[in-house]
């Protein structure tokens, strides 16, 4: 919506522009007056209007002197001369002055005029259009600074400018989103974040803060992450914090509903407001680790950080120590490679940490989990697994913890790993097999167990624990293909399984292949076997 000011120094005038146009179809809500120029200028710079009508001859100052005054202030503002016949000339040599759109000649011809406004409704929409993108990239940089960035300080200037509103006062609130998937596949979450998380949050600052509060919404997203800033621009924003328990419940119900629409966890985490700048960089951080907080409370989904401190148990929790038993337990599961006996140590150690009911720091469980890891990779440098370059990093730098919805989960997983590494090293002992190729026929059975969706090499090497990098090196080197090569032969090989088969459709043979496009697919399928789809059934007999 936008907002209109007319300058015009006969009132019948100006009342009839306020009525000639249906200004609300437009898109304008808000419409502004002033009598001559000098008036004009104070309010505009006030008032902030999107587009002004003004006419040219006027006592005190005249509208082209306005424009001349305003015209840097307001670089975003559009300006429509209103002038008579006698004028027409001088009017066509003000369209040079910067931002004049155009000119409404009196009397004024309806369809003509509603054209000339049109065009500059459309105009100012493709403005504040561009506006929003830069906004969007500038607060994307600002957020990334100012959460690694230690020491990084904004000035009220800077946000001033971001946020296009006036004020003195400014109070911060730091959030971060998260999408943790509920499966294996990595797809459903990674679309929903870059598509649907900064809209959520728009529509649920928009519906929980009074509409008069001005404010603005910045954001950076980072892998299945959106960390945001609210900046909120009046000092009754504080009205609005703490967060009322109604509004928490209302928003943790929502979170779970999309939740199961979109098969992932959402976790949403509210830090504590504050007024200085330097601080921002320390909540957003402790608004990050909030989140491992969804490993203990199970049945919820949004964190409030203020309420957490309020609640929470100021005695320190104990350290979590892994005892020589266990580190002796580990070790023979990886040796046995032994599955059943590996995800049951795995996951006693994780209710081990739940227990710990004090545990209100990640800290400690974390540093149970890293002397986990290095148990693991003591071992495998013992034995001449190489981890450095071919792992994900993510096992080595702990940030795995940040894709698992449960500890059951990422134990689990890290179990798997264990069992992973355990095949390695007996087969590589007993078969005298070089470790890079034992991957390949797991790899390839996950593609087919998944065959129907798009598996990306990031996902197998989430999967297999592999650094993507380093997998994508192995194809090449020891298969002599590329991970999409590779891909697409187990696909054609089942689609080839399948075409034998009378009663599937060969269009539902596509689907069934993980192919969107009827056309690729069949593309494909002639690319590996000389033939289409259809030739290929016939010449099977089928």
């Amino acid at each position: 919506m936008y907002k209109l000011m007319i300058v015009e120094d006969e009132p019948l005038i100006r009342t009839g522009l306020k009525h000639y146009f249906a200004w609300e179809e437009l898109g304008v809500h808000s419409i502004i007056e002033a009598e001559n120029g000098r008036e004009g200028m104070t309010t505009a710079l006030r008032e902030k209007p999107d587009l002004v009508i003004t006419d040219i001859r006027m006592p005190e100052m005249d509208g082209l002197q306005m424009i001349e005054q305003i015209r840097n202030l307001l670089p975003d503002t559009l300006f429509i001369i209103l002038t008579g016949f006698n004028d027409f000339e001088y009017a066509q040599k003000a369209i040079q002055v910067g931002n004049v759109h155009a000119f409404l000649l009196k009397p004024l011809e309806y369809e003509e005029s509603l054209l000339v406004i049109q065009e500059c409704m459309n105009k100012l929409q493709l403005k504040r259009q561009d506006r929003l993108k830069r906004s969007n990239l500038e607060g994307a940089q600002l957020v990334k600074l100012l959460l690694e960035e230690e020491h990084s300080v904004i000035d009220d200037a800077v946000i001033h400018e971001l946020c296009n509103f006036n004020s003195n006062y400014y109070l911060y609130l730091p959030f971060v989103l998260t999408g943790i998937p509920m499966r294996e596949t990595r797809t459903p979450s990674t679309l929903w974040m870059r598509e649907y998380a900064e809209k959520f949050i728009h529509n649920a600052v928009d519906e929980y803060l009074h509409a008069s509060t001005p404010h603005s919404i910045f954001t950076y997203s980072s892998k299945t992450k959106l960390y945001g800033l609210i900046v909120l621009g009046s000092p009754s924003s504080t009205d609005n914090f703490p967060l009322q328990t109604q509004v928490q419940i209302r928003i943790d119900q929502y979170l779970k509903a999309l939740t199961l629409e979109h098969h992932l966890g959402l976790y949403l985490v509210i830090g504590k407001t504050t007024e200085n700048p330097a601080q921002i960089h320390t909540l957003l951080h402790d608004s990050d680790r909030m989140l491992y907080q969804r490993f203990y409370m199970r049945d919820c989904r949004l964190f409030y950080v203020p309420q957490w401190i309020e609640n929470s148990n100021s005695q320190k929790p104990s350290l979590i120590q892994l005892d020589e038993n266990d580190k002796k337990r580990m070790i023979s599961c990886i040796e046995s490679s032994n599955e059943i006996e590996t995800l049951q140590l795995m996951h006693r150690l994780a209710q081990d940490i739940l227990s710990k009911t004090d545990v209100s720091s990640p800290d400690y469980w974390l540093a149970f989990l890293q002397e986990i890891i290095s148990v693991i990779i003591r071992f495998a440098n013992k034995n001449h697994i190489h981890i450095e370059g071919v792992y994900s990093e993510k096992l080595l730098n702990l940030t795995f913890a940040d894709d698992f919805y449960s500890l059951e989960t990422l134990f689990d997983w890290l179990g798997r790993w264990m069992i992973h590494l355990g095949i390695v090293y007996t087969e590589g002992l007993t078969h005298n097999h070089q470790q890079d190729v034992i991957i390949f026929e797991h790899i390839k059975s996950f593609i087919k167990e998944n065959i129907d969706q798009e598996v990306t090499l990031q996902m197998v090497a989430d999967r297999f624990f592999y650094n993507p990098s380093y997998l994508s090196r192995l194809f090449k080197r020891k298969l002599d293909k590329n991970y999409m090569r590779f891909v697409t032969e187990i696909r054609m090989e089942y689609a080839q399984e399948c075409l034998k088969k009378p009663e599937i459709l060969v269009t539902d043979v596509c689907t069934m292949c993980g192919y969107k496009s009827y056309k690729h697919f069949v593309k494909t399928f002639r690319s590996i076997t000389n033939m289409t789809p259809s030739d290929y059934r016939k010449q099977s007999g089928w």
